[in-house]
This record gives structure tokens, C-alpha cells and sequence, in this order.
């Protein structure tokens, strides 16, 4: 059994250049003076992240937010050497509309599905131009997420529109190589209205298989139902040996992306707990499986937002690491329910602060990574 500070050395924590972005509502945008506005200043800024916390090294890319040509690659890659960072993900961002060319105005219907058929051409070769921009940056992951859906129930036909993403995902996959993956999101809210054509991870997952031997489902925990249990679907999804990832966040509307355990620290918790058993049956491996940090930062300082994630995720972690697994499953399997709870639940009040700044201490980084600000 690993002891709690081997767990936070082998934890690894990825975040999108889009974190280090002032998010915004329905209605403005309040930028700040020391946001990082361009690519390049964003990727200094998840430098002095990774300097303060020893974790967010590995970074996730967008198109075209981040680069669109190899000019635009070249600047990123001195950025990233720079700051001692790796690129993991680009993500093929193509629902953003271009000043020319097809992929205008007309986007409003949608990309893989959109009733204009140069706009689902134009869509495919635009992922498949980010593929090659993900190449200049030595990055071997695509990642994708399909924004596609209705705002009405009569704007399109939907057995059309998985057809048309099915098409689509498979031209796509044709080009991935061997030696690189792929990562499929989705979301069961917005942008549409009326439905969405990716609405959930039953979904995606029948889709990952669909379009390349290599593509894996990115779990976003702020894109589950109300309700849904984040442990079942976890477990079902390592069980099939398709999770690629975990977007850990909070939210309480289905909106944004608020620190992970900031609303629900035991749901992050349970998170950690199940992926630790998981691990123990020989399901999944913590060391490979990675976790990105999403947070969108609409108010405060977009620093500090992102340090509270991090220390969320730790502590979540330490605490899921103090349960005894025998001692748990000899409480199951009695049953003791009773027992079982107390057991877990010690484990979740237990303050972990200290044995966290103890192993910062000893990687030589600050104890506390707020004072550092």
C-alpha cells in the first residue's frame, strides 16, 4: 500500500491554456489588467504554477486560440521549453468561427452536422490541420469535443446528425496515427438549446469506438447529470478500459467550471476513493491516468483560483489515500454499513494540510504556494 506522500509524487495534475483565461458569463467578460492575453504569456504563467506547486507541467493545447500556423507553433514551442512544460492534448477548438473561408458565420448550425455540406468538409480538414500543428509541437494527443445539437426541435433531423458525425469521426480517425491517441468529450448542456448531438458518456463512449482504435473518453465531472453517480460511471468506464481522462471541476447550475471541491469536497473525495480500489483490482493505474485541472476564472484572481483546485485535488487525494482498503472491504463485506461510513468518514475529516506541506517541503517547493503570490 502507498503511503499518502507517494501518492501526491505520483499524481499527475495537466491544465488547459484556457485556465489561465478570464472566463466569461451570458453577458461580459472582466478582464484585468494582469491577465495573460496571448498564448505565450499564458504559458509563463502555468510555468510559475508549476514552480510553486510541482504539478501542472503537462499542458493542453487549443486550435486556434493558441496557434494557427507554424509561426504560431514555433512561438509555443520556445514558450514551452521556456517554462519546462509539455505539451499532453491540442484540442481542435472547431466551433470558433474564422475571419474566411466556409467556417463563418454559418457554424451557428453546426460543424460534423451542418446542413451546408463545405462546412462539414471544412470542419473535418480543420481537425485534421490541428493534427499537424500538434505534430510541430512534438504533442501525440488530439483532443475533441463536438458542439453540434439543435435549437429547435425542427432545425435538423437526428438520425441525419449522428449519421453525420459518425462520417465525420471516421475521416477524422483515419488520419490519427499509430503512434498517436485521440480524446472525446461531451456535454450534456449547451450551446444548443433543444438537445445536444454528444449528450453523455454512453454516448461518446460508442463514439470513441467508432473512430479510432486509440480514442478515449474525456470525463468532465462538471458534465454529468444531477444526480448521476460520478463513482458508477468511473468504474464502468475503466471497467471497459476507456477512460482517457478526467476534467476535474465543480459547478451547481450545469454552468463553468469552479475549482474542483469547492462546492462538493466529498464528491472528490468518493472520485479518488473509487479510482484507488480501482487500481487495487487492477482495473486502471493512477500513475498513467491523468487529471487536467479545469477552472474558469469569471471573478478573482485567476492565480489564485487555480492554486485553490490544485490544493483541493491534493488534499481529496491524501484522504482517499488514509482509507484502509481491507479494513473497508472487511466492513462490506460483514455487512457493516455502519462501520463501513465511520470508516470513510474518518478518513474524509481528517486534516491533511500538514502531511501535504511536509511533502512540499521535502520537493523543495513552498509550503504554502498562496504566500508565494
Amino acid at each position: 500500500m502507498k503511503t499518502v506522500k507517494e501518492r501526491l509524487e505520483n499524481l499527475r495534475l495537466l491544465v488547459s491554456t484556457k485556465s489561465v483565461s478570464r472566463s466569461s458569463s451570458n453577458w461580459a467578460t472582466y478582464k484585468q489588467d494582469e491577465d495573460p492575453q496571448t498564448p505565450v504569456e499564458k504559458l509563463n504563467k502555468l510555468g510559475m504554477i508549476k514552480a510553486l506547486t510541482g504539478k501542472c507541467g503537462e499542458i493542453i493545447l487549443h486550435c486556434p486560440g493558441d496557434m494557427r500556423t507554424k509561426e504560431d507553433a514555433a512561438k509555443v514551442i520556445e514558450a514551452l521549453e521556456r517554462n519546462s512544460l509539455i505539451p499532453v492534448t491540442v484540442n481542435a477548438d472547431i466551433h470558433v468561427p474564422r475571419k474566411s473561408g466556409v467556417l463563418n458565420h454559418r457554424l451557428m448550425f453546426g460543424t460534423l452536422t451542418s446542413p451546408y455540406p463545405e462546412v462539414r468538409v471544412a470542419s473535418v480538414n480543420q481537425v485534421i490541420s490541428t493534427m499537424q500543428l500538434m505534430r510541430e509541437v512534438k504533442c501525440r494527443q488530439l483532443g475533441l469535443w463536438i458542439p453540434d445539437g439543435m435549437d429547435s426541435p425542427g432545425e435538423k433531423n437526428s438520425v441525419e446528425m449522428l449519421d453525420f458525425i459518425l462520417k465525420g469521426l471516421r475521416q477524422i480517425g483515419m488520419k490519427v496515427r499509430k503512434s498517436e491517441s485521440m480524446l472525446l468529450g461531451f456535454r450534456p448542456y449547451g450551446p444548443s438549446f433543444c438537445n445536444t448531438a454528444v449528450p453523455d458518456w454512453g454516448t461518446a463512449t460508442w463514439l470513441c469506438r467508432e473512430t479510432v482504435q486509440s480514442c478515449r473518453l474525456l470525463l468532465d465531472t462538471a458534465s454529468l447529470l444531477p444526480g448521476e453517480s460520478i463513482e458508477s460511471v468511473i468504474i464502468a468506464l475503466v471497467h471497459q478500459k476507456m477512460l482517457g481522462r478526467i476534467a476535474l471541476s465543480d459547478n451547481k447550475l450545469g454552468m463553468g467550471a469552479l475549482p474542483a471541491g469547492s462546492l462538493d469536497a466529498g464528491a472528490l473525495f468518493r472520485l479518488f476513493l473509487n479510482l484507488l480500489m480501482a487500481e487495487e483490482a487492477g482495473l486502471c493505474s493512477m500513475e498513467e491516468l491523468g487529471f487536467e485541472v479545469r477552472v474558469d476564472s469569471r471573478v478573482g484572481s485567476i492565480d489564485k483560483n487555480l492554486l485553490t483546485a490544485v490544493e483541493n485535488i491534493e488534499h481529496a487525494l491524501a484522504r482517499a489515500a488514509l482509507v484502509d482498503s481491507k479494513e473497508l472491504r472487511a466492513a462490506q463485506s460483514k455487512p457493516n454499513p455502519s462501520l463501513a461510513n465511520r470508516i470513510l468518514r474518518d478518513a474524509f475529516v481528517t486534516d491533511v494540510r500538514p502531511v501535504v506541506q511536509s511533502w512540499r517541503k521535502d520537493k523543495g517547493l513552498p509550503e504554502d504556494p498562496f504566500t508565494e503570490l
